[in-house]
């Protein structure tokens, strides 16, 4: 993806505004969406000069299933904020409820119009964006944070919508997973489970420094826009093999396995 003048990327998800300060550097117009006003006072004065000129908008709101407001739980982690408190407190995490206003998924589109790129990760409520795409004209690229344990679902609901090409993307170094190297993953995860709390070290030790464009990313943040990094796109039944044995996987090495992630990339044409 390259941008042009006036596309759109919706931040879904915007937490420390990290993915927003990227795609505002690669030249697309944000809506930036999140739940926490703290986190969305401090995008309003480190974005102060794009705000004003209407390059970025910045909406403190929740995705839900209809307008109101809900209990919202802001963890001591912020990424882990979320409407289920199990989410956001995590391995012990503390974490506070606040009230948030909330709008459905629909309701932004009306507001801000369709992007050409829509990121979600918002702890949990992830599907209600997809699912709130169902009769809209469809962004031509979409991710989202992988469910580890019912992923599959929201593969589904992509591949109904209309999407057909699929990419894994592991979010600790932004590479693709696939049929051919999904061996090779496994192999090396039960390597790193049995090196115990040194695992952690070792990986940040292995993984590459990822750029684009002169831009270093950080871990924790999403990363590349699609097809930004070299990859190939699959299809719906490769990528929820793949979705199953990462699940199988993580389930055999349980607490021993290493935090690791993946966001599921897709797009309106195969080709």
């Amino acid at each position: 993806m390259v941008a042009t003048s006036g596309q759109l990327v919706f931040d879904v998800g915007m937490n420390n505004g990290s993915d927003t300060a990227y795609y505002l550097h690669r030249g697309y117009r944000v809506v930036a969406i999140d739940a926490d006003p703290t986190l969305c006072q401090a995008a309003e004065d480190r974005f102060a000069t794009e705000v004003a000129s209407g390059l970025l908008v910045i909406r403190n709101v929740g995705v839900a299933d209809s307008e109101g407001e809900l209990e919202f739980w802001v963890s001591d982690r912020t990424e882990w904020s979320s409407f289920s408190r199990e989410n956001a407190t995590k391995g012990g995490t503390a974490a506070r409820s606040i009230s948030v206003s909330t709008l459905p998924f629909k309701r932004l589109i009306e507001d801000h119009g369709v992007p050409d790129y829509l990121k979600i990760d918002i702890e949990g409520n992830d599907r209600l964006c997809l699912q709130g795409l169902s009769g809209c004209e469809l962004p031509p690229f979409v991710s989202v944070e992988m469910c580890h344990e019912d992923g599959g679902t929201d593969i589904d609901i992509l591949a109904d919508l209309g999407y057909t090409g699929f990419r894994c993307v592991r979010q600790n170094d932004f590479r693709d997973i696939l049929p051919e190297n999904i061996d090779r993953q496994a192999v090396i995860r039960r390597v790193l489970a049995r090196l115990g709390p040194t695992s952690e070290l070792v990986l940040r030790r292995l993984q590459p420094t990822v750029k684009v464009g002169g831009w270093r990313f950080r871990r924790g943040t999403s990363g590349p826009l699609p097809g930004e990094v070299p990859g190939r796109w699959i299809t719906c039944a490769e990528v929820k093999s793949l979705w199953q044995r990462l699940r199988d996987l993580d389930s055999e090495l349980g607490d021993e396995g290493i935090g690791e992630w993946f966001d599921i990339h897709a797009r309106l044409t195969a080709s």
